[in-house]
């Protein structure tokens, strides 16, 4: 039925989109490597297969030590994918192909979530394209081999269900099952969604609890419910299996890390390159304040250094106070991601983006010809509210900005299109009409 309902014109250009997105997927990696997080989780797996448990050598001890920095599921699949004796540049292939699936996914649901904003459709239709072709998604992070390729369009394939049932459709039993399905693939490939989707349906309940209908009230809460769930059963194995090697139930040592390079003398704001640099002025900071870090496992050095972050912030709350309008300029600067430089040049299209977006912010504030903020809108721009809140806690990663940016595009054409039918309304008392 969806696909029926899609234009003859959205086929042919879609098909362009995906050749193209494939292109520059197998041209910019002709040898279908793994990006630098995942060769590291390929060889905690080598060393698992090899009877040496869950480890990495550490580069400045030269020794194997238990390793639990990065996600741990993906680690799962590629024990589970050497087992099964398929060779590692085949899974290559599969994450491509499943991202590019996922892009077509995502335009045609951006598509539908504008549709549902009100606007015609094609300028739903338009607005998908812009989105297909917005510096992340085509290039910055679509073009590379990193699994938010699969994660952002599962969001929002989740919001525009959400989004639907705010508005009064009910929960069918395969909407449900996507719903679960997309939430905890999507945590399990990237922990930091947890926190995304935390706020996702903590707003959608308050929501929910304000609708008349009890059975509504009651079906949120059995979503709600059935997601945390399924989410808690995906994650007890990670849960064991950190706690074997570390003794104590995470999901991974990576926050404490994180946390720090957020928090210090030197923080900048955004993700430093040099962070484990011996001679860099914020390893010396750390190894000064921690003098004890080279006899710590890696759990332990991941405490250690989030204690050091608290206290920093408790020591300096002025310091603190402007590195979090830092961060916040710098989230809403008109970079994008890049995997191996510090920065990247400002992109017209995003800079045109977020200054449309700060602008309809600013117009419905100012309730400008009778915008207002609808209850809906909130539930649009949670995942940029949980994206900028990730910034402040730890710094700035223009990759998990990349969940903010469908917000952060569609709310100027749902502001947009609000304001045009303000303006086209005719004016009260003009000969022929009712005034309102």
């Amino acid at each position: 039925m969806v696909l029926r309902s899609i234009p003859r014109f959205i086929w042919p250009l879609a098909a362009l989109l995906l050749l193209v997105r494939l292109a520059l997927n197998l041209g910019l990696n002709p040898g279908l490597e793994w990006n630098y997080d995942e060769r590291r989780n390929g060889r905690i797996a080598d060393n698992y297969l090899a009877g040496r448990g869950y480890v990495s050598i550490d580069p400045e001890r030269k020794q194997l030590r238990p390793d639990s920095f990065h996600a741990s599921f993906p680690v799962f699949v590629y024990v589970g994918w050497s087992r099964a004796g398929l060779p590692r540049h085949y899974l290559t292939l599969v994450v491509y192909g499943l991202g590019a699936g996922c892009y077509l996914l995502g335009g045609l649901y951006v598509q539908r979530t504008l549709r549902y904003f009100g606007l015609p459709p094609r300028a739903a239709w338009a607005g998908a394209g812009l989105w297909a072709l917005s510096p992340g998604v085509v290039y910055y992070v679509g073009a590379f081999w990193w699994y938010e390729n699969i994660a952002l369009p599962l969001l929002i394939v989740v919001l525009y269900k959400l989004l639907r049932l705010h508005g009064g459709r009910r929960l069918y039993p395969h909407d449900a099952a996507i719903i679960i399905g997309a939430v905890v693939l999507s945590c399990l490939l990237r922990g930091y969604l947890l926190a995304v989707y935390g706020a996702v349906f903590a707003v959608f309940l308050v929501l929910m609890m304000r609708q008349p209908v009890a059975g509504q009230r009651r079906i949120a809460w059995g979503l709600a419910l059935g997601v945390a769930l399924a989410l808690g059963v995906a994650h007890v194995p990670i849960l064991l299996k950190n706690y074997r090697q570390f003794g104590a139930y995470t999901l991974s040592n990576q926050a404490g890390f994180e946390l720090l390079q957020g928090h210090n003398p030197v923080a900048q704001g955004r993700f430093m390159f040099d962070w484990d640099d011996r001679t860099s002025p914020f390893d010396q900071y750390v190894r000064t304040a921690i003098p004890t870090l080279d006899s710590l496992n890696q759990y332990q050095e991941s405490q250690a250094r989030a204690r050091l972050a608290r206290q920093w912030v408790a020591a300096h709350p002025l310091a603190e106070a402007r590195l979090a309008l830092r961060k916040t300029l710098l989230f809403f600067s008109p970079e994008n991601f890049v995997a191996d430089a510090p920065r990247t040049p400002w992109h017209p299209f995003t800079a045109l983006v977020h200054l449309s977006f700060f602008a309809a912010v600013l117009l419905t504030v100012a309730r400008y010809r009778g915008l207002r903020f609808e209850s809906r809108d909130v539930l649009l721009l949670t995942p940029l509210v949980a994206a900028w809140l990730l910034s402040l806690v730890f710094f700035v990663g223009f990759r998990w900005r990349f969940f903010a940016e469908p917000a952060l595009l569609l709310f100027p054409l749902v502001v947009g299109y609000r304001l045009r039918a303000r303006l086209q309304r005719p004016s009260a008392g003009t000969p022929g009409h009712t005034p309102e």
